[in-house]
C-alpha cells in the first residue's frame, strides 16, 4: 500500500475575496450615497469605485495577459462595472 502525497492548494474563498467584498460594498455604498445624488448616478459612481479597488487586488496577484498596467486594468474595469450598473439601475430602479 502507498500513499500518495499531494500538494496542497488554497481553497477558492482566498483567490475571490475580493470579488464577494465588492459585491457587498457596492450597493451599500450606493444606498448612502443616493442621499444625495440621484440614484443612478449613485450606483454608477459606488459601483465603479469599489470593483476599481477590487480591480487593483486583482492586478497585483497576476499580471494582466494584453501588457496594459494593473492600474488601467483595474480603471477599465470600475468604468465598466459603473457604466452597467448605472444604466442598470436608470431602467430597472430598486430603491
Amino acid at each position: 500500500m502507498t500513499v500518495e502525497l499531494g500538494v496542497l492548494r488554497k481553497g477558492s474563498w482566498s483567490t475571490v475575496w475580493p470579488a464577494f467584498v465588492g459585491g457587498v460594498c457596492g450597493p451599500l455604498l450606493s444606498l448612502i450615497l443616493g442621499r444625495w445624488f440621484r440614484f443612478y448616478l449613485a450606483v454608477g459612481f459606488a459601483f465603479f469605485v469599489t470593483w476599481f479597488f477590487v480591480g487593483l487586488i486583482f492586478a497585483r496577484r497576476s499580471p494582466t495577459n494584453w501588457g496594459i498596467p494593473g492600474w488601467l486594468a483595474a480603471l477599465l474595469t470600475g468604468a465598466a462595472a459603473g457604466l452597467c450598473a448605472g444604466v442598470l439601475s436608470y431602467y430597472f430602479p430598486w430603491k
